[in-house]
């Protein structure tokens, strides 16, 4: 076979279809008249001079498939099947309950994921049924939201992009915004690629079309507004 060429790992990127990667490697393979390999999803291929697109798929596929046959049927797969299982198993049956009482301690506790209703409504229960005085009250209502956002989220198996629409969706529900808004991390002023004034810029430049639309309903609307407010309210709808 003689020496074989390894296709790049920036060619076989995350997302890449492997059309698109058997398709780099053949040409290169073609260029240098040499044999090229490359890793897709934990399979190897070896594609040659002069070889079509669809056979190599073809082949990467029926590989992929074999070497999952392979691992599924082996007997440490199957081991780690029971273990999973009977982890799953003590994981649902477990008793959820929040032990941190002071307010301190309730805002550094890490809320669980609960995995069956009674386990939801039992950690929200062990929130609520018991004495609280003005600050634990404050978390016991924001760790049983977030115990039962992260039920929700592990029962409909949402993906780390859903959830972060979900939550920004509670914010705005609960503070009511009626506009687009934005969130800004302190902790992000600490490195050099957060531009947070740039974002905030970004983001109004973004919301000008909005900002104008509602300028002009309130305008329409409203007769009774300072007139600092008014005079503010006919420069963002010109």
């Amino acid at each position: 076979m003689g020496e074989i060429l390894e296709l790049e790992d920036s060619e076989v990127l995350a997302g890449t279809h492997i059309k698109d990667t058997c398709a780099k490697a053949i040409k290169l393979a073609d260029v240098s008249k040499k044999h090229v390999h490359f890793k897709f999803n934990d399979t190897d291929v070896t594609v040659q001079p002069g070889e079509l697109v669809d056979n190599v798929v073809t082949r990467w596929d029926t590989d992929r498939e074999a070497a999952y046959q392979i691992l599924i049927n082996s007997e440490k797969y199957k081991q780690r099947q029971v273990q999973r299982e009977a982890e799953e198993k003590a994981a649902r049956e477990a008793h959820m309950t929040e032990s941190a009482q002071t307010e301190a301690e309730m805002r550094e506790a890490k809320v669980p994921c609960p995995k069956t209703p009674a386990q939801l409504v039992e950690y929200i229960e062990s929130l609520v049924n018991r004495q609280h005085d003005y600050g634990t009250c404050v978390y016991a209502m924001s760790m049983a939201a977030e115990a039962a956002f992260n039920y929700v989220s592990g029962k409909e198996g949402c993906t780390g992009f859903q959830a972060s629409c979900a939550d920004l969706d509670i914010i705005r529900r609960t503070r009511n915004i009626k506009g687009p808004f934005m969130l800004i991390k302190g902790e992000d002023a600490l490195y050099p690629q957060y531009d947070l004034q740039e974002r905030l810029a970004e983001s109004m430049e973004k919301w000008k079309p909005w900002l104008k639309e509602q300028a002009v309903k309130r305008l329409a609307d409203t007769g009774h507004a300072h007139p600092n407010v008014i005079a503010h309210w006919k420069k963002l709808a010109e």
